[in-house]
Parts: structure tokens; sequence; C-alpha cells
């Protein structure tokens, strides 16, 4: 749209972004939600705290802390029409560094999150051949001297030259007996022992004891794609040893940013089209896997292994802390990230279903992934104890499932279609993050809106060479201390958030900020959302936080499949993990000082009264709304101060972000009543 003239014959900015129309707002929001942690996380957590009986406790958490926050991140974006570090100046002036603190997190989740496409990206290059290159075991620049696969075993069985009865298995790229096997060991073997049990004497010793067993699939993972090992006998870099750059990810880490650059290459308009595409297309591969998973062998037996309910674990106290944290990570609040693609929205969109409808479809998204999964996982286990082949987060994307499309029919297909996904399920969560910071710039800066596209661009080169180092053959360490500790401190800012709409701002005032945007409540509607915001959420978001700070362990680095295979990181990475950590809540807490320091410079030296009005909503909270102006005129009114003059009793307009001026404080503290813009 053509720039206009303001009264003091400056050029104003464009008009502020807005969707194309509601279901590109809906689709991207959803997509925000529904990320890779759906599929690679929520089956694990769920497996590991009683599969079946850990759905009640994540959809009651869902009603409980998720909805509750996710509404209220809503609400607060649609209403104010501003990004994070706006809003909650103007909502309360104290607490307007909880903005930067999650925009804080948000920053660092754009850091590593995309290393995560690049991975996927890689894979689905390298999976374009007859046979997959993960299937393979005894190549001295690829595997390692531990490389096992039952399937090769059976391969070394099925000669035919083998006299009868001999028994074989596979180590160091060669079919072996197992009288050789144990040979090499200094061991003997009989029948008698055991299939896979070597004899010392009298001492039974399994075959998987006295070497470090692992797959191909996790040998071309370490060794090939991430470049994580550097030799033939396992050894892996560490932080001490860092390793080279790993070119092929550097190609794939750029080629993503790429795509994030040209989803948002008009802004929400091209980002809202684009979430047609990677929104939806994740749930016709999901769909298109389970037909295809669901009539093979094991299939049934692992979807009974994760549906099963075991109500002894009702009793313990993990299983309601894990749900809520799970819950309250899926729906991605707390990131600023839903807030702002709410601040697009029309006036008087009802995001009150908005929040229901993306909550619970995220919900049922989780679910139905976890019974995809294992339905995949119960293929592969055929027959064998379903745990022994379920691996946790990315371990489950880059190992687990591309070791079962080997048995797959066209495993080249089932490889593009999985990782095709990932890589959309990724980018439909970080192009909403990168948006997220856009905002924050504009917003900021909003004469910048005509460049924005070189902001954009700017921005994804910037977050590519800060992506960088996770592309070094040891950069998975570095990515382990994001993925640990960049989002821990969600849940302490979300609480903060809650806790000020609530008791700080008021629950009353903030159902009547609701019913300004047209959204009519029923009494019992009204009684939920106050008694969640009020107590109950609070409440359970303080005992998570508690459990979650009193069960911090140390990271560390699981290096093989030994338990004492642990590889525990420095003191000093530790503490960078902690930066990482606190450093969102830091911001938030205490930026009010900043503030308190500049009303008391400005007059402010009544301590009752200079809490009264940082507690209060600044000037331009309720003026920037359709509440105040008529639709036509909000975009004019987020930039031309004149707007702002709807009445005689107002007095003139300072941009938040600028010093109040000496009269209007000496005016306000002498009269207490008149209201200084927010700082």
């Amino acid at each position: 749209m053509a720039e206009s003239k303001d009264k003091k014959g400056k050029q104003a900015p464009e008009e502020r972004e807005a969707w194309g129309n509601h279901c590109e707002f809906f689709l991207t929001s959803l997509g925000l939600a529904v990320g890779l942690g759906n599929v690679w996380r929520f089956p694990y957590v769920a497996f590991q705290n009683g599969g079946g009986s850990f759905l009640i406790p994540y959809l009651l958490m869902l009603l409980l802390v998720g909805l509750p926050a996710f509404f209220v991140e809503l609400t607060v974006g649609q209403y104010a029409r501003v990004g994070a570090n706006k809003v909650f100046g103007r909502m309360v002036p104290a607490l307007k560094g909880l903005g930067y603190g999650m925009l804080l997190v948000r920053f660092y989740v754009n850091i590593y999150y995309v290393v995560v496409c690049a991975w996927a990206l890689y894979y689905l290059c390298v999976g374009f051949t007859s046979n997959l290159p993960w299937q393979f075991c005894g190549d001295h620049e690829r595997n390692t001297i531990g490389c096992y696969s039952k399937r090769l075993v059976d391969d070394c069985m099925a000669d035919e030259t083998l006299p009868e009865g001999t028994v074989m298995t596979y180590y160091n790229g060669t079919c072996l007996t197992n009288q050789e096997f144990c040979g090499l060991f200094g061991l003997t073997w009989s029948e008698e022992g055991g299939e896979e049990t070597c004899l010392n004497k009298t001492v039974e010793l399994a075959f998987k004891s006295l070497y470090r067993r692992v797959s191909p699939s996790e040998d071309f993972y370490n060794r090939v794609a991430l470049g994580l090992t550097y030799d033939y006998k396992g050894n892996q870099y560490t932080w001490e040893n860092f390793g080279p750059m790993k070119w092929e990810l550097v190609g794939c880490l750029a080629a993503t940013w790429v795509l994030v650059a040209l989803s948002l290459f008009k802004g929400v308009s091209s980002l809202g089209k684009a979430a047609y595409v990677i929104t939806l297309s994740p749930y016709f591969i999901l769909t298109a896997l389970l037909a295809y998973a669901a009539p093979r062998a094991g299939a049934s037996a692992g979807i009974i292994e994760f549906l099963t309910f075991k109500f002894d674990d009702f009793k313990s106290y993990d299983i309601w802390s894990t749900a809520a944290s799970q819950i309250f990570f899926s729906l991605s609040v707390g990131y600023g990230g839903q807030l702002a693609l709410s601040s697009y929205n029309q006036f008087t969109n009802n995001c009150h279903r908005d929040a229901f409808i993306v909550g619970i479809c995220n919900s049922l998204t989780s679910v139905f992934a976890g019974i995809v999964v294992f339905a995949i996982l119960g293929n592969l286990a055929d027959g064998k104890d379903i745990s022994e082949v379920v691996t946790q987060s990315i371990g489950l994307a880059f190992v687990a499932y591309p070791e079962a499309t080997i048995s797959m029919d066209l495993p080249p297909l089932w490889s593009f279609l999985f990782f095709f996904m990932l890589i959309n399920l990724a980018l439909s969560s970080i192009c909403s993050g990168v948006q997220t910071f856009i905002a924050f710039i504009l917003d900021e800066k909003p004469e910048w809106t005509q460049h924005r596209l070189k902001i954009v661009f700017g921005s994804c080169f910037f977050y590519f060479l800060l992506g960088l180092p996770m592309c070094c053959r040891g950069g998975i360490h570095l990515f382990k201390i994001f993925d640990s500790r960049c989002s821990s401190s969600l849940l302490l800012l979300s609480l903060i958030e809650v806790i000020m709409v609530a008791w700080v701002y008021g629950a009353d005032k903030f159902l009547g900020n609701i019913a300004e945007m047209k959204m009519k409540l029923s009494p019992v509607l009204k009684m939920y959302w106050k008694s969640m915001w009020l107590f109950v959420s609070p409440v359970i978001m303080t005992v998570v936080i508690i459990l979650r700070w009193i069960k911090t362990e140390p990271m560390t680095w699981k290096n093989g499949p030994w338990k004492e295979d642990v590889y525990e990181y420095p003191a000093g990475v530790q503490i960078v993990g902690w930066i990482f950590e606190l450093s969102p809540t830091i911001v938030t807490l205490l930026y009010p000082i900043w503030v308190v320091k500049r009303y008391r410079e400005k007059g402010y030296t009544d301590t009752s009264k200079l809490l009264e009005r940082i507690l209060q909503p600044s000037d331009s909270w309720e003026k920037t709304t359709g509440a105040a102006l008529s639709e036509a005129k909000i975009n004019e009114a987020f930039y031309d101060d004149s707007v702002y003059k709807v009445s005689p009793v107002l007095t003139k307009k300072v941009d938040e972000d600028e010093e109040p001026k000496e009269e209007e404080a000496t005016a306000s503290k002498e009269k207490g009543e008149e209201k200084m813009t927010e700082l």
C-alpha cells in the first residue's frame, strides 16, 4: 500500500499487516503449535509415563493449564494489535520486561530449531537412492566396528554353503560363527550357553556386553549425517575437541533459511498461503504412514502398548507434572509467537473459538502421531519388546524411523515422505518464530515497515550465521544445550503473564476487553476462565516449576549403548546452559527496576502513587484498538500520534518509548489523576 503523509509532513509507514482470511491465521497458529515435538517427543514421553494412562492427565492439563494460558496470549495480541515487546508495557508498564523475556526465548529457539530442519533436508536428499545409505555396515569410512543388525545376521545365515547347525553372528563388518566371535575375546561358546552368549569358565557373557553394538541407522546418523563419530572405533568429538565444519550441513542450513525467507517474502500474507502446505501436509503423510503400517506384523502390538492403561501410574506426581509441561510446551505458549500472530487478526475475530479448536487439534495430533509412530515401531520390533526399539526425541526421528524404512516396500518413497513431513513440521514453527522476531523489530520501529523485505532476508542471514557452530562435527553438543535449556523458563514467564492478567490488570477488566471484541461468553465460561486464571493455573504451574528445578540434572550426552557411556559436559558449558535458562527470567524481573528509576526521575517520589501508576494500563493500551477507534483508523492509530486525541481531557500523546515530558510529570504529580503514557 502506498505511503501517506502525517500532519507534520513526514512519510508515514505502510499499514500494519493483516491476514488474508481467518483460515490463514488458524492454520498458521495450528502450525506453530503442531511441531516436531508432537512426532518425536510426545510418543516417547507418553510411553515412558504409562502409555494410555498418560493421556488422561495430558488432556486434563489442556483444560487446566494449556487453554487458559493460550487464550490469554491470543486475546492480548488481538486486542492490542502489537507484539510482545509492546503489549505488556501498555497493559502493565511495570511488566514490560515480560515481553522482552519472551522474545529472548524465541530468539534462542530460532537459532537451533531450524538445524533439525537442515538434518531432515540432508536425509531427504541422500535418500534418493535405490538402497538407503543407512542400511549398511562394514564401511570403515561410514560405520564403526560395532555396527550390527539382525537383518545382517539373517543374510549371514542365508549362506547355503554353511554346515547344518552353524550359528552365525555379525561383527566388524564380517559374518562370523559364534565360536569364532567368542574366540576373538578369548572366550568359548557352546550351544547350551545360549545363542548370543560366550562363556568365561562358568560365567556367561552376552555378546552385546563385549562390544558397543549400534544399528546401521545410528552409525549413519552419528558418523555420516552429523560427523560426530570420527573413526572406526566409535570415538566422538567433544567440547574439548569440537571438530571442523561439516559443509553438507552448512548447505542444508542455508537452503532451509532460504525456504523460510521465501515463506515470509510478503509477510503474513505469504506466510498464510504457505501454511496451507506446511501445516496440512503432515496430516496427509501421517495418515498414509498409518494406512501402510497398520496391516503389517507387529503394528497392533505397538499401538496396544502405546494405548494400554496402567492405573498405578496415576499415583505418581511425575505423570501429572510431565503432562502439564508437555501440553504447555506443545501449544507454543510463552514465546510471544501466538501473541504476535493474533495481533494481525481483525479486532472482532473470535479468538475464543480459535483457542479451543487449535488446542484440541494440537492434542489430538499428538495422540494420532503417537499411534502412527508406535505402529511403525511395532513393525520394527517384530515380536520383540517394544521398549528395545523406542528411543527418545531426536533418536526417534533420525535413528528408529530410518531403520524401520529399510524393511518397507519402496523404502526411498517412505523415507522421502517422512523427512518431507519433518521439514514441514519444522518450517511451520520456525516461520512463525521468525515472523515474531520481525514483528518485534517493526513494532519498535514502525517507520522501517517499508524496508520489511530487507529485514526478512537480513534476519534469516543473521540466524544462519548464528547456527553455523551447530554444523560443526561436534555441533550436536551445542544443539543439546539450546534444546535442554532455552525453553526451560517458558513456564515461569507464562506464570507471570497469567498472574499479571488475572491479579494485576484484573480478570474482570480482561473479560470486559474480550466483550469489546464482540465475543459473547456464557456465565459458566466466564466463571471457568476466572477460576483458571486466578487460582487453578497459577497453582499448577508453580508446582510444576518447582518440581522441574528440583529434578534438574547436569547436561550429559549418551555416547554409547552401555550405561556408563555418558559424557558429562564441562562446568563452563553447564554455566552457559544456566545462562540460557535464566536470562529471560532475569530480564523480566529486573526490568521493573528500570521503570521505577525513570518514573522517580520524572517526579513520582511518592511510592504509593508510583506503584499505582506503573501497575495501571498506560494511555495507549485502549486507544489503539477497535474499541476506541473505527476499524478504518486502527492502522493509522498505530503510527499517527494525532489520532489518539479522541477526547478533550486527554494529554498529548507521547510515544511509549520516549521519556515523559517534565510538564506532564509535574501535572500528573499535582493532580494525582492524570495518566502518563508508558515509558
